[in-house]
């Protein structure tokens, strides 16, 4: 090791706060509503070599450890110190860019002379242009129909701003205040880090900083070695399915159009390496689900889980591109993780998502105590589009992330509403949702008990409700799976219930959507999603059995389903506060009939409850 260990934790803590300021200075000072309000933007510090080095945790997408820069970062040769890269080119950007709505900026950082490192940022723009409101729909059949695609070019040169291109952004977006906004706001920030990583030049030196980035990417690398050597040698295989989407004839007779994509992986543990094999996963599809990977084996949507694994397992190794060092990779050439140039992908999180889910089966087998339930395996996002009265032309806004429920954990159940992949993402007030675009929110809430059934049950999903204030009002809802493939249990837990979106429920005319896609609500229209719940880990305790859970109304709900249509706000289930052991919680079933009015939950009547079941206080 190149630095002491305390000059070390010292300037790991200086780096940390340079992308967590970075990233504060663009939600602050973004325009649109899915950067300001749901966070859909990153920031990061790479080497020169493209390697990152420092990633925010706190606030934006924590999906940065992998990000390949190396490539954006080369395509535009030598650098002055008040350059400012952009691009949103998956191909000419090696993979960093992984569809086109992602604006993706660098910018170098010096010590004296030198160029020591790279501060990157990018902001999901909420229209690019292209066939459709947002740039983003299932049915897009080639990348150009997406929008405008910028190689990587100067967006400042040597601290010029170049007017055309900003002005050529704007022209060929459908919100081009926001779009040129979050992009002012992207500068900013990368400003910002200039600032912060010259101050810590001055204070501690070139090399003093060079050898802490060093050091902290090897300190990383050995780390999760350690982490992958604690498991048993062997390769273990799981495959999981993308929704196909089904054609609906006119007498309502359904047939194939698109099969399910499938998704194979095989994790090799070898001592402190680990290969993932997508051999067997199916080719590049017409369908814009394609991630483009530029065949990177540490790409940091292949490598998501294992991050998280790792830092699961020890939050303090050191977060950053050091983690996937041990990861190696077959990507077939033309597959849906490895497409070629041009492929459609601005679903490209399907894919990603449902990688996650392939890791934790694989992880499940590996290391059966620290297994994990499938999630929902999905982020549905509404794009929101409309006429403005004033101007005449259509508007766009992003609106809610909806997530479902995560799977049941080691010890705890799933969470309510928040999966392992996309928790990062905010939701917008409703309010700020209803003044933006004609809607109103009719619903917002859980969708109680569809999370799967076990030991520790799955988290549930969500239930959204919009209704239309006014007619030609565009909702492109991209991201809604499990529809079919039901979120899947392990060791012996029940799966998630399925996901569903439907056009005008409860009326003569309901109209069930799939995965809805593009589709249009005149006045009145009501739109409701409902997303999976999470897979639940264990089998179900026997009745009369302790029940290890989070929210003891719902286990009241499932353990007694008869009763679950009786008033339950006021029914008792006595929750003993001494119960905890290591990150299990329990709760003990006092009586079925007893009521609040009945008076309070004593200590004596605990210690009976606990007698009558041949339990006692010290055992829990």
């Amino acid at each position: 090791m190149r630095s002491s260990p305390i000059q070390l934790e010292v300037l790991a803590h200086r780096f940390s706060a340079v992308v967590e300021e970075m990233a504060e200075n663009i939600r602050r000072t973004s325009f649109s509503t899915f950067v300001k309000q749901t966070a859909d933007f990153g920031t990061c510090l790479v080497t020169p070599q493209g390697e990152v080095f420092a990633a925010p945790r706190r606030i934006s997408g924590n999906t940065m450890i992998g990000a390949p820069a190396r490539v954006a970062i080369e395509s535009l040769g030598e650098y002055r110190p008040g350059d400012v890269g952009i691009s949103n080119d998956p191909a000419a950007t090696g993979g960093l860019v992984t569809h086109l709505p992602d604006l993706w900026t660098w910018c170098p950082l010096y010590a004296g002379e030198e160029i020591v490192a790279f501060a990157l940022s990018f902001v999901h723009a909420s229209d690019i242009g292209g066939s459709v409101p947002s740039s983003i729909d299932w049915g897009l059949t080639d990348q150009h129909q997406e929008g405008l695609i910028i190689p990587p070019v100067r967006l400042i040169d040597d601290g010029r701003r170049n007017d055309a291109l900003f002005a050529m952004i704007a022209r060929n977006s459908r919100v081009p205040r926001e779009n040129v906004g979050d992009i002012e706001a992207q500068v900013a920030g990368l400003r910002t880090a200039q600032r912060r990583m010259s101050e810590i030049h001055e204070a501690f030196g070139a090399q003093a900083l060079k050898d802490a980035i060093a050091d902290l990417l090897d300190t990383a690398e050995s780390r999760a070695g350690d982490m992958l050597g604690e498991l048993a040698d062997g390769s273990y295989e799981f495959v999981d399915y993308l929704e196909g989407q089904d054609a609906v004839a006119a007498d309502g007779t359904r047939t194939v159009a698109v099969p399910p994509t499938r998704l194979r992986l095989e994790l090799t543990i070898s001592g402190r390496t680990a290969h993932m094999s997508f051999e067997g996963t199916s080719p590049q599809v017409v369908e814009a689900i394609n991630l483009h990977t530029g065949g990177e084996p540490g790409h940091y949507m292949l490598a998501f889980a294992l991050v998280n694994w790792f830092y699961s397992r020890d939050k303090s190794v050191p977060y950053n591109s050091g983690l996937v060092r041990p990861l190696t990779a077959t990507l077939p050439p033309g597959s849906v993780v490895n497409p070629n140039p041009g492929a459609p992908c601005g679903v490209r999180a399907a894919v990603f998502f449902r990688i996650m889910d392939c890791v934790l089966g694989c992880l499940a087998q590996a290391a059966p105590d620290a297994a994990f339930a499938a999630g929902a395996g999905a982020v549905a996002i509404a794009a929101i589009s409309y006429r403005d009265a004033a101007t005449g032309r259509r508007r766009v806004s992003v609106g809610q992330p909806l997530t479902g429920g995560s799977g049941g954990r080691p010890g705890l159940p799933g969470l309510r509403g928040t999966s392992y992949m996309g928790g990062w993402l905010r939701n917008v007030p409703n309010e700020v949702l209803e003044t933006e675009v004609p809607v109103l929110v009719e619903q917002y809430r859980y969708r109680r008990g569809s999370g799967g059934d076990g030991a520790f049950t799955g988290g549930d999903g969500l239930i959204i409700e919009l209704r239309s204030l006014d007619d030609d009002v565009t909702f492109a809802v991209r991201g809604l799976e499990r529809l079919t493939f039901q979120p899947w249990g392990v060791r012996g837990g029940e799966p998630g219930q399925r996901g569903r979106a439907t056009l005008n429920p409860g009326t003569p005319g309901a109209r069930d959507l799939g995965r809805v896609g593009t589709v249009t609500l005149n006045r009145g229209d009501v739109l409701r999603v409902e997303t999976p719940g999470g897979g639940g880990l264990g089998e179900r305790p026997a009745d009369g059995d302790l029940f290890a859970l989070g929210d003891a109304r719902d286990a009241y709900d499932r353990r007694w389903p008869a009763r679950s249509q009786r008033a339950l706000g006021d029914a008792v289930l006595g929750a003993v506060p001494f119960s905890r052991q290591a990150t299990t919680y329990r709760a003990l079933y006092l009586d079925a009939d007893r009521r609040a009015g009945d008076g309070p939950v004593t200590d004596e009547i605990v210690h009976a409850a606990l007698a009558a079941a041949g339990l006692r206080r010290n055992a829990l």
